[in-house]
Formats: C-alpha cells, sequence, structure tokens
C-alpha cells in the first residue's frame, strides 16, 4: 500500500524509437509517435529490471491512479513518465502497487513468472476469517509503539486490505513489500554493472527503506496466526489447511530472505564506496531493523507452522 502520476507524447523527431537510458521504446509507425506512459515505464524496467517487464506489461498501476496524502492532506500527483528522475524515484512504489494490481485478481505474485491461486475453497473459507488488528491482543504496547508499519496496517479500525481481509490482506501486503525490495535490488545489481554507482546506490536505498518489511509482516502474520491458535481454534485450524496460502508465504519468505542477503553483501559489493550507504543503512537498523528482528522470535513457531 504505497501510492502517485501523468501521460506524455513525443513529437516527430522521434520517427522509429526513443532511448530512454539504451533501451530503445517500440519501434512505430509515423502514424503512431505517441507513447503511453506505461510504455515509457516497460522501458525503464526492461533496462534495469527486466525479469519485471511482464508484470508492467500485464498489471501496470501508475502513479498517477495512487493516493498519497501528507497529515490528512491529498497531494497532487505530478508524475510525468518522460522525466527520467521521476522514474528512478518511483521504481519501486510502482512495482510495489503493481504487484498490488496482480495480486487483486484473487492471487499472489510470487516473482513474475510465479503467481499462485486461491482455489474457491480457501477464497470462501477465508472471507470468514477475523480482522487483523485483532492481533494487538498478543502484540505488546511497546511493539505496538516502535513496529514502523504497525499503525498503518493493523491498528485497530485502520480501513485497508491487509487489516480488512486479515491474513489474505496480509499476504498481498507481503507479496507487495516482497517484490518491490526485490525489483529495487535487480535494478541496483544492474546499475553497478554498467558503472552507474549513483543510481546504483538511489536503488538500493529504496530496498533499504523497505527491505524491514520483511520482519514487521512476519510479526503480523505470526501474530495472526498465534491469535487464532489462542482465541480462534475453528480459523486456526482453516489456516493449517489453506495448502495455497501456505505455499505463498513460503515462497515469498524465501524471495525476501535472498534480498536481505543481498543488502547484507552490499559493504563487500560496493568497497571504498559503501559509505554512501552507510548512514542510511545504520539509520534503518537503529530505528527499526533491531528491534523488530528481536521481537519476531515471538512468533517464530507460528511462523514455522505456515511453511511447506
Amino acid at each position: 500500500m504505497k501510492k502517485i502520476i501523468s501521460i506524455l507524447s513525443l513529437i516527430n523527431i522521434f520517427q522509429f524509437s526513443f532511448t530512454l537510458g539504451n533501451e530503445p521504446l517500440p519501434v512505430k509507425a509515423k502514424s503512431q509517435l505517441t507513447y503511453s506512459e506505461k510504455e515509457y515505464v516497460e522501458s525503464f524496467c526492461r533496462q534495469y529490471a527486466p525479469a519485471y517487464v511482464s508484470l508492467i506489461q500485464s498489471s501496470y498501476s501508475s502513479p498517477n491512479s495512487w493516493i498519497r496524502s501528507i497529515n490528512g492532506v491529498v497531494q497532487e500527483n505530478t508524475f510525468n513518465a518522460q522525466n527520467r528522475e521521476h522514474l528512478i524515484n518511483e521504481f519501486e512504489s510502482i512495482i510495489h502497487e503493481t504487484t498490488h494490481h496482480k495480486n487483486s485478481f484473487n492471487g499472489f505474485l510470487i516473482d513474475p513468472n510465479t503467481y499462485l491461486v486461491l482455489t474457491d475453497q480457501e477464497r470462501q473459507l477465508s472471507m470468514k476469517f477475523f480482522k487483523s488488528d485483532a492481533i494487538e491482543k498478543v502484540v505488546s504496547t511497546e511493539a505496538q509503539k516502535k513496529l514502523f508499519r504497525y499503525k498503518t496496517y493493523v491498528s485497530p479500525g485502520v480501513n485497508v486490505g491487509a487489516n480488512n481481509q486479515g491474513i489474505i490482506g496480509l499476504l498481498d501486503e507481503y507479496s507487495a513489500y516482497q517484490n518491490g525490495c526485490t525489483a529495487a535490488l535487480i535494478a541496483y545489481d544492474n546499475a553497478l554493472k554498467n558503472e552507474d554507482t549513483t543510481l546504483a546506490i538511489t536503488f538500493l536505498k529504496q530496498a533499504l527503506a523497505t527491505h524491514f518489511a520483511y520482519f514487521e509482516f512476519n510479526i503480523f502474520i505470526g501474530a495472526y496466526v498465534k491469535y487464532a491458535r489462542l482465541y480462534n481454534q475453528e480459523v486456526y485450524q482453516q489456516i493449517l489447511k489453506l495448502t495455497t496460502l501456505k505455499k505463498v508465504y513460503t515462497l515469498n519468505t524465501q524471495s525476501f530472505i535472498n534480498s536481505l542477503q543481498i543488502i547484507q553483501n552490499a559493504p563487500t559489493r560496493l568497497k571504498g564506496n559503501y559509505h554512501l550507504v552507510k548512514y542510511t543503512m545504520d539509520y534503518y537498523n537503529t530505528n527499526y531493523v533491531d528491534f523488530s528482528k528481536t521481537y519476531m522470535k515471538n512468533f517464530e513457531a507460528d511462523l514455522q507452522s505456515l511453511k511447506i
């Protein structure tokens, strides 16, 4: 759940292709020289995270369709797909929101080549599950205050899918954060291969801003299962029988752990340039990662019950 911006056109000078970085947009006839926002995004994605082009093609979510507010005030959408800086700055969020769009078709994205769909029986069962805000009974007051995304996703009465749709909504959000983080790290890798360290670090910082969602959503998911085990045995037994849901959790977790490993290896990969990202890494570790990583241990047994 992240969210923001536009559609513009080209002029006759671009008769055969337009190069965004080094990657050309599709060749078009003279009578079809207008490129859509989606095509600009697709071209950018093809250059830095080509594995995700198919996701953009099938389920693109435009930043212009998002709602973003600051202190309750809705902000104007200003995304311009022809502006390279806009594409860079919104890249991780675009993958995150496009994953949500893909997931809305009653399934869950693991990676661009893997999409798992709940069976009709699983879907009917899950619709009867309790909201995620019930977990406040098994999550300490301290954790509720310290976990960065707690208030946004699972605090009492919050009107978002992660709360309203229970564990299904939590896994949708988990999938979106995992894919956004993964795509940003693929882009980081490709920028480094192109010897563009500045851009690589920009993508790495996008991944850093979202990677600790791994610990937070494992806490939320684990707490959901723990609450069911302690206070709603009927739902708990049903959760344990949801084979597709368990696969979704297991496979997204494996992919997320791979991303965490890439982040851990950043000092070795960046070498002398690591100082450019060290402050950001230390900030997230001190303020969010250290606590959530430790607190997650309280739910290890219940998380284990979800793994295939």
